[in-house]
């Protein structure tokens, strides 16, 4: 009997990211079925480690948390990541504390609260099919947020909250807005998922925000861009 079915997503493009990520790791990484693409995690890798980037965050923790953790700690820094769900923390903490991170990495556990976005979200179009978005009614307390990020982020990486199950609320919108100060002059930003109806018109809002267009790699579904727009490679 058939229990669901689960589209398949990783191309061949991930398969020999896995094999270039996991020369970072000690031991095996797990994945979930949420888990950031390994083609997506190596072009995050490879801008940290291109860029500099050494203090980094991240919204949602899991497999990329490793490699990321790995990538800063070379460089003498550090990562924090946020993730709502206590019971997955701790699974990602114990990973953390193999693989010797645990000086480096802080997963932070964050509830998601109600949200009040700073201006009306509701009835911008995409052009697609004039639909509507719907403003996120709840993210991550942004106090608690803030108080264990660092004064000035290097590379942020927004893989959460889930949004997946909301097409056409714009859950992740709001990192901008609340993390935007603590950006450093010369940062990363990363929108995974980005290849999603939601997540490509925050993506857009984004862009015209910060006055720097972020592209979309839609063969890895991830968002990326720079400080003063400059080029992100990606694998």
């Amino acid at each position: 009997m058939t229990h669901g079915t689960t589209d398949e997503k990783w191309t061949l493009s991930d398969l020999v990211a896995l094999s270039a990520l996991q020369v970072l790791a000690r031991g095996y990484v797990p994945w979930t079925a949420w888990s950031m693409r390994p083609a997506a995690i190596a072009s995050v890798v490879n801008e940290i480690e291109r860029g500099r980037r050494r203090e980094v965050v991240e919204l949602g923790a899991g497999a990329s948390t490793v490699f990321l953790g790995h990538t800063v700690r070379d460089l003498g820094g550090r990562l924090v990541s946020v993730e709502h769900d206590a019971a997955h923390a701790d699974a990602v903490r114990r990973v953390v504390v193999r693989e010797g991170l645990d000086d480096v990495v802080t997963v932070e556990v964050v509830p998601l609260v109600p949200w009040q976005p700073p201006a009306p979200a509701l009835g911008v179009g995409d052009g697609e099919e004039g639909a509507d978005w719907f403003p996120a009614n709840t993210w991550y307390d942004a106090e608690r947020l803030c108080a264990a990020c660092p004064a000035e982020i290097d590379a942020l990486v927004v893989d959460g909250p889930p949004a997946g199950m909301h097409p056409r609320t714009l859950v992740r919108e709001p990192a901008l807005d609340v993390l935007r100060p603590r950006l450093a002059p010369d940062w990363s930003l990363f929108l995974d998922d980005a290849d999603r109806p939601a997540e490509r018109e925050i993506l857009r809002r984004w862009s015209a925000r910060l006055g720097v267009e972020l592209s979309l790699v839609e063969r890895i579904g991830l968002g990326a861009g720079r400080s003063g727009g400059g080029f992100v490679p990606t694998l």
